[in-house]
């Protein structure tokens, strides 16, 4: 039995005996109000059907999230919504955020959170070899597509060329990617970035230098630490827990319980220190 495998059958006793539903059910009476971060990759086509049902589950059990109600919430902790909040974000221009994620969003009322390589943009990759060599133009979202979803939804930079930014890189390879990738993506998009999203959630993928740049350019930042955002949560050290289309709703659960929050606390500190 492989990893995933395994995953989902812990996933699965943990919810027929009841302990997921008791990890929300803690979370809520003992930290709300908080607003919860997921992150998606690829949407294929094919698990849509599964996408819709963790659709359904996050509208009976979160409030939908958009960019003003984050910058509210943690700037003077205003919530009035009875159910904990929820960010749905999606990782890497994908052209099935738009053809299958964008529609089912919007059928259930959720804003999209979509954090784009700037390189990655299907006009963009053949000016840019770096990020060509790394996707096919046919996966990735188009300008007229990119444009749909920051009238619609949230767009955020997700660097220039889909890089992790660990501390081996030039210091000028950095500024490429925070914000020359940010200068990019305003070109495209004709206004202001002020959201970036770190690529990758191995803790190396972290450094210093360039949380230092990402302060110049952002006033939100993404990363996949798995916790709960609360009003006095660093506004650049925002953590989402990874889901995918695929996983079952009793992984999912399992995922938004708080024991990954607990699990993964000794890492998370570690790069909060790191990038403070």
């Amino acid at each position: 039995m492989n990893l995933n495998a395994m995953k989902r059958k812990a996933a699965g006793l943990l919810d027929a005996v009841g302990v997921n539903w008791l990890g929300q059910r803690l979370q809520t009476a003992v930290l709300f109000p908080f607003v919860r971060v997921v992150n998606y990759h690829d949407i294929k086509a094919e698990q849509a059907e599964n996408f819709e049902l963790h659709l359904q589950y996050y509208a009976a059990n979160f409030a939908n999230v958009d960019e003003s109600a984050l910058r509210t919430f943690l700037e003077d902790g205003t919530w009035q919504r009875p159910k904990p909040g929820l960010i749905l974000s999606f990782d890497d221009g994908m052209r099935s955020h738009f053809e299958v994620a964008a529609p089912l969003l919007e059928k259930y009322g959720f804003t999209g959170w979509f954090f784009v390589p700037a390189g990655w943009i299907c006009e963009r990759l053949t000016e840019n070899t770096e990020a060509a060599a790394n996707v096919g133009e046919q996966s990735t979202l188009t300008m007229t597509q990119l444009r749909y979803l920051d009238k619609n939804h949230v767009v955020g930079c997700h660097t220039e060329t889909h890089c992790r930014l660990s501390s081996d890189h030039q210091p000028e390879k950095l500024r490429y990617e925070v914000l020359g990738a940010k200068s990019s993506l305003e070109e495209i998009l004709g206004h202001d970035v002020r959201i970036f999203c770190w690529v990758g959630g191995e803790e190396s993928s972290y450094s210093k230098p360039a949380a230092e740049l990402i302060k110049q350019g952002y006033d939100l930042s993404f990363m996949t630490n798995t916790a709960i955002i609360r009003p006095d949560t660093n506004a650049l050290q925002l953590q989402r827990s990874n889901v995918e289309a695929e996983n079952t709703l009793a992984l999912l659960k399992f995922q938004l319980s708080g024991i990954m929050d607990l699990i993964y606390y000794p890492k998370r500190r570690r790069v909060n220190r790191l990038t403070a």
